[in-house]
């Protein structure tokens, strides 16, 4: 029997996952990971693609309504109107008398409810990056003109940034960036170079490191798509840094 697997357009880092089994679908669904906006469709298909919250399957694990769920079956009139027997007898006490209304168990299921949410978003903001195991996750050149952000640690877990040109290491200067603002100014100094020189515009890889959480990434992209606007690159992507430290 064939393993259930899914394509996955994730809009917020702009990236298609593709071949993710379903458990891991449904897995990003319950963490957050995956947004009622972002869109699924059959593995290796060319059918449509169709809002996560909307999809028959996946849809059911997101805390989202979907858009498209069919209506409950209403209940007959006459039979939610038929009387119930019951073979327990009631007796009255003095205690019916009272018209309070115990609050203890509301008050205490509402807690719990509230805990669980607290717990939720946590573990949901805190997540590290979780991609199946696949290296196509952007159609990106591998060529010497293509710019690469990495996020990475360093020895003593800091988040760090490099910026380089194809393969070759970063410059002193472009590497160990202590901030993303840091990051980006010297992406704009060498973007200014590709123009000065009248290139067309570079495509730009995203390289983090899977124990980071995926706001690093977000953070990133927002910047990259800003510059994508002004023709300043042509496109980009994301993928993981499986490099240990």
């Amino acid at each position: 029997m064939a393993v259930l697997a899914f394509d996955v357009w994730v809009h917020a880092a702009n990236t298609v996952y593709k071949g993710v089994p379903f458990g891991a679908v449904t897995d990003w669904a319950q963490q957050g990971r995956l947004a009622a906006d972002d869109k699924v469709r059959p593995a290796g298909t060319n059918e449509p693609w169709v809002r996560a919250a909307d999809h028959d399957i996946i849809g059911d694990y997101l805390f989202v309504k979907s858009t498209t769920a069919k209506p409950a079956i209403p209940v007959k009139a006459h039979e939610a109107l038929e009387p119930v027997e019951m073979d327990v007898g009631w007796r009255k006490s003095r205690e019916d008398d009272d018209d309070d209304v115990d609050m203890i168990p509301l008050i205490d299921i509402s807690l719990v409810l509230l805990i669980f949410f607290m717990m939720t978003a946590a573990v949901s903001a805190l997540s590290p990056v979780a991609v199946p195991e696949m290296k196509n996750i952007a159609d990106l050149k591998t060529g010497g003109d293509a710019f690469t952000v990495t996020i990475d640690k360093n020895p003593l877990g800091e988040v760090i940034y490099s910026v380089r040109i194809g393969d070759r290491a970063p410059e002193k200067i472009d590497a160990e960036l202590p901030t993303l603002a840091a990051a980006l100014i010297r992406l704009d100094a060498k973007l200014a170079e590709v123009r000065a020189e009248g290139n067309a515009p570079p495509e730009v890889r995203i390289a983090c490191h899977k124990e980071l959480p995926s706001e690093r990434v977000h953070e990133l992209s927002k910047e990259l798509q800003r510059r994508k606007d002004e023709k300043k690159i042509s496109q980009f992507g994301a993928e993981v840094n499986e490099k240990n430290t």
